[in-house]
């Protein structure tokens, strides 16, 4: 029986200039800090407690944050996972530091480390930003891996996502009514590549652009339609060669008759509808170094007839 997923809880980046990426995440994001120490920093968007944590470490180090219903989940996940070679270890003082019940990381094949948490905390009054960006909350995780068959097998095999879209060998994953929550982008390195925030709407996406229009290599891609997710969107660049977008509208789906999965190719047309210039390899249809070689899941040969 897979794990379910109840939430993208949060973001997890490691920096080489804590108060450079603080200014960031209030300045140019919106978001609000709301724990904040000489070693890190946590951002709210929305009702969860905090969805970005910067710290003070190797810009390399990163992680996701998703939680799971109780401790029953979580060593379920641990069972699951052990049966696959993979260790979940619980880390006590990690869990203290997060303001959760309980912690458990793991790391995937294509070398993304993952956080399962339980009951992580929300947050009573409303969210109010530092900067009117229309912020909405954390909706997505775009990632790199260095082996994306197997990291997409994990996911669906273990933890009961389904495929929303391919492109090219890219895998968009949901597990709710959004179309996707995490996708899966090949790459020489293995972390995470974007993180996104849903915005009220296209208004804000181009107010956005056009902020940062003036600010040169600011922008990455976009602003443009995504033909996966019917997303409106803008990627720019933030600290520590992590990359950020703003994202409104949407396809949303019925998770209990979630509709067929598609096969786009792999070129940049299927990143954007609208044409829109990108420059970065792991959404336009370059890969930085060859795919591992792990056979994709059995579920995804049917798929593609």
């Amino acid at each position: 029986m897979p794990i379910t997923i109840e939430q993208l809880r949060y973001v997890a980046l490691g920096t080489r200039d804590l108060e450079a990426a603080g200014r960031f995440a209030a300045d140019e994001l919106g978001l609000r800090a709301v724990q904040d120490s000489a070693d890190e920093i946590a951002f709210r968007s929305d009702e969860r407690q905090y969805s970005v944590v910067y710290a003070r470490d190797d810009a390399r180090r990163q992680a996701i944050g998703l939680e799971v219903r109780d401790e029953a989940a979580l060593q379920s996940a641990a069972d699951a996972l052990q049966a696959r070679g993979i260790a979940l270890v619980r880390e006590a003082a990690l869990a203290a530091r997060r303001n959760v019940r309980a912690l458990g990381a793991f790391t995937t094949p294509g070398g993304l480390r993952v956080e399962l948490v339980v009951r992580p905390q929300n947050q009573a009054w409303r969210f109010f930003p530092q900067r009117d960006a229309g912020i909405t909350g954390l909706a997505a995780v775009a990632l790199r891996s260095t082996d994306v068959a197997a990291d997409e097998a994990l996911w669906i095999e273990v933890f009961g996502m389904r495929v929303g879209d391919w492109v090219g060998d890219a895998a968009y994953l949901g597990f709710d009514a959004a179309h996707h929550r995490l996708s899966l982008h090949p790459s020489a390195r293995a972390g995470v590549l974007a993180v996104e925030f849903g915005v009220e709407g296209i208004n804000q996406v181009m107010q956005q652009f056009h902020r940062l229009r003036p600010v040169p290599e600011a922008i990455v891609h976009g602003p443009g339609r995504r033909p996966v997710s019917e997303q409106v969107f803008l990627t720019f660049s933030g600290p520590d060669e992590v990359l950020y977008a703003f994202v409104a509208e949407g396809r949303q789906v019925d998770p209990s008759a979630p509709p067929r999965p598609r096969q786009f190719g792999g070129g940049p047309e299927s990143h954007c509808a609208w044409g829109s210039a990108c420059r970065v390899p792991e959404l336009d249809g370059r890969t930085a170094a060859p795919l591992a070689p792990s056979a994709r899941p059995a579920l995804r040969g049917v798929l593609r007839g």
